[in-house]
């Protein structure tokens, strides 16, 4: 549905820091501005050819789009492969610190140092959220 996305920086490293993007659907261009974890559509909005269902699932798109860039160097590698014990680790890095875990079963196991000694408690869970997506993604592809 969301096609040609694109996002660049305004007011890069001062205060009023956000981001602009730009994308298609069904032919038609949109463009919004995404600050503080909210989306702001310019005009035209979409939600005058989209069902309300429809706008949401574009929202959660952008959203994610917008803020999985704040995870680098995310790497998954097998273990146990093809064995009955076979997990997924996996290895990224955010806000400059290294973490590693396991996923298996839709859970993430944290190893030391664990992410929760530097994130609070909502951004842990939306990296959480980010990490169980690109998961899901990965061992669906």
């Amino acid at each position: 549905m969301v096609q040609d996305f694109e996002v660049k920086t305004l007011f890069e490293g001062q205060i009023h820091e956000r981001q602009q993007f730009t994308l298609s659907i069904e032919g038609n261009k949109y463009q919004g501005i995404f600050h503080e974890k909210e989306i702001q559509w310019f005009h035209p909005h979409p939600k005058n050819i989209l069902e309300e269902e429809d706008l949401e699932n574009v929202e959660t798109k952008v959203y994610d789009l917008i803020t999985n860039e704040e995870i680098e160097n995310f790497e998954v590698k097998p273990l146990f492969k093809n064995q009955i014990h076979e997990r997924q680790q996996f290895t990224l890095n955010i806000e400059g610190h290294t973490y590693q875990g396991i996923y298996h079963d839709e859970e993430i196991q944290w190893f030391h140092p664990h992410p929760k000694n530097v994130l609070e408690e909502e951004d842990l869970e939306n990296m959480e959220s980010k990490v169980s997506n690109l998961m899901t993604n990965k061992l669906e592809h």
